[in-house]
């Protein structure tokens, strides 16, 4: 007997045919939930579009897709929304480990949860993988975080970039079943899922013995200053932007107490042995993802001019989510009265408040 289809079937047919066809084929879906100093879950959609775009619905909620086109984003991966990818918030969690650096690739890590399968650090230049997740380890240098979970090399690379550069920090890879939040929801079903849990910890105290303070000879009036980078961190005291100098043991120990005021067990100062400290401070920013670096000293007139680099989270950067007041200590071996700090334009640095630049 022939089944003749009534034209209502016949649209509802059609309807749900398109339906079917109008996701991307070959729909990937991988994500990574960031939890501690960064709460939010990023994930990358991967297919091939028919006519150059499609939809989906994730968490119930119908997405645009289109081919990527931005520069900083994955290599394969869609667009979603005119975003390199789908962004939603994430649950808070207790925190997860206690991490210290304490030699040259060597840390103290603390496990508070068994969660906790694997630990990475960055100074916020290069990163590090550690030996181990509890008891003092050792640690061996990676590109970004390579090997994290689920990730692909693109993603950890991306994620790497996106964190790097709000060192000191360490990023805990923890176990996907013991998370909070489930995986996110799409429509039509992907073909392959992929989840990689991070617990990132910022303000990760370094150890000042890391670096030894040389004392060169004194550079003549106009010249260029040899100076030494010997701590930077994103959690001082100080709220405003500002230059604090120290002269004396005493001054030095107030200064890396206003840097390191807001963490547990700060690192003692070094020995001036005859040198000066600055402290350069950026002032409170809300959120992670911005530092400050000094790049170049010299000396004129009895002004010692420090020429910073300024960097600043831009448009859509995952960042840690917590108040952050941005330094850097140097040490130089040269006397001046007065201070000037620039920026990477040539403009000077905002000052005041509780920085003094005698």
């Amino acid at each position: 007997m022939r089944t003749i289809l009534t034209p209502a079937l016949l649209l509802g047919l059609a309807t749900l045919t398109g339906c079917a066809a109008n996701g991307p084929s070959g729909l990937r879906i991988h994500e990574a939930l960031l939890y501690g100093g960064a709460q939010e879950r990023v994930v990358w959609v991967y297919g091939s579009l028919s006519g150059g775009q499609s939809s989906l619905k994730l968490d119930g909620q119908t997405v645009e897709l289109r081919a990527q086109s931005d520069a900083s984003a994955v290599p394969g991966s869609l667009s979603v929304n005119s975003a390199a990818t789908y962004r939603t918030p994430t649950r808070r969690i207790a925190q997860q480990l206690a991490v210290a650096r304490v030699g040259a690739g060597l840390f103290n890590v603390t496990r508070l949860d068994p969660a906790v399968q694997a630990v990475y650090f960055t100074d916020g230049t290069t990163w590090r993988k550690l030996n181990g997740v509890n008891g003092t380890v050792n640690s061996v240098p990676v590109r970004g975080l390579e090997g994290a979970g689920e990730l692909t090399d693109d993603e950890a690379a991306s994620l790497g970039r996106a964190l790097g550069n709000q060192g000191p920090l360490a990023v805990a890879v923890l176990d996907t079943v013991l998370l909070p939040d489930g995986a996110v929801s799409a429509e039509p079903a992907p073909l392959e899922r992929k989840r990689t849990a991070l617990y990132v910890l910022p303000n990760v105290p370094t150890s000042s013995t890391l670096n030894p303070v040389p004392t060169p000879t004194p550079p003549a009036t106009g010249a260029t200053v040899t100076f030494t980078e010997l701590a930077s961190g994103t959690n001082a005291t100080i709220t405003a932007a500002g230059v604090q100098v120290a002269r004396t043991q005493t001054e030095a120990a107030a200064l890396y107490r206003a840097a390191y005021g807001n963490q547990s067990s700060p690192p003692a100062a070094p020995a001036l042995n005859g040198r000066l400290l600055v402290g350069v401070f950026l002032g409170q920013r809300s959120t992670g993802g911005y530092s400050v670096r000094v790049r170049s000293a010299a000396v004129s007139g009895g002004v010692l001019t420090l020429r910073v680099q300024v960097t600043a989270p831009g448009p859509g950067s995952i960042t840690t989510q917590a108040i952050t007041s941005p330094w850097t200590i140097v040490s130089v071996a040269v006397a001046f009265t007065a201070v000037q700090v620039l920026d990477q334009d040539g403009r000077p640095l905002q000052r005041g408040g509780v920085g003094s630049d005698r």
